[in-house]
């Protein structure tokens, strides 16, 4: 993984902790299906958290980086270890961060 990824996992558990979130599990890899960034829990509801990170370009969103494919892999991911966890209560959010002077969080829910 790249530095600017890793970082940005980083300055997104770190927000999540600061709201309350109990940080489960990180970096979740499954041969078959891909990686899963982070598994969060608040209020007894999971959320699994997929990070895009970018270095400062005003012009260009990391939500961007978000694809149908990443996301189709995301939710089979979201699904294969909800089902074999017998997870009922859960959602999806997108995280996107952008590093420069200032960082910029933004959450995309349910996605």
């Amino acid at each position: 993984m790249k530095r600017a990824g890793v970082l940005g996992e980083r300055i997104v558990k770190n927000f999540l902790k600061k709201l309350g979130f109990n940080i489960l599990k990180t970096n979740l890899w499954f041969k078959r299906y891909g990686e899963i960034d982070i598994i969060a829990e608040k209020n007894k509801t999971y959320y699994f958290i997929e990070v895009k990170t970018l270095k400062w370009n005003e012009n260009f969103d990391p939500s961007l980086h978000y694809t149908k494919r990443k996301r189709d892999k995301f939710h089979n991911l979201v699904n294969y270890y909800s089902n074999k966890n017998n997870i009922k209560e859960f959602k999806t959010i997108l995280a996107t961060v952008k590093l420069g002077n200032k960082i910029k969080i933004r959450f995309y829910k349910n996605v």
